[in-house]
């Protein structure tokens, strides 16, 4: 099963505030701007983005989780020039 739309904008808000903590909160407000979802939704979506990275059930190695409060991506992030980036990659 590959990643769908929120799980990707999941990914998108955790790497942008990387190294910080995302209150639960501001990631539903974020990754589902104009509806009501439930932890549920979002706990979901990090366990489908930690099977998709290949990263163990309990976290750790790119998304850290803070108990009752949310998610930190831990990893090392770095920026490619798409201009200088090696053929296919884009």
């Amino acid at each position: 099963m590959g990643a769908t739309p929120k799980v990707l904008d999941t990914l998108l808000v955790l790497i942008e505030q990387r190294g910080r903590l995302v209150d639960k909160q501001e990631l539903m407000k974020r990754v589902w701007p104009d509806a009501f979802v439930q932890d549920a939704a979002l706990a979901r979506h990090i366990s489908d983005l930690r099977r998709i990275l290949g990263e163990p059930a309990r976290g750790g190695q790119y998304i850290e989780t803070v108990p009752t409060r949310g998610y930190r991506f831990i990893a090392d992030v770095r920026s490619v020039d798409h201009a200088n980036a090696p053929s296919g990659i884009s």
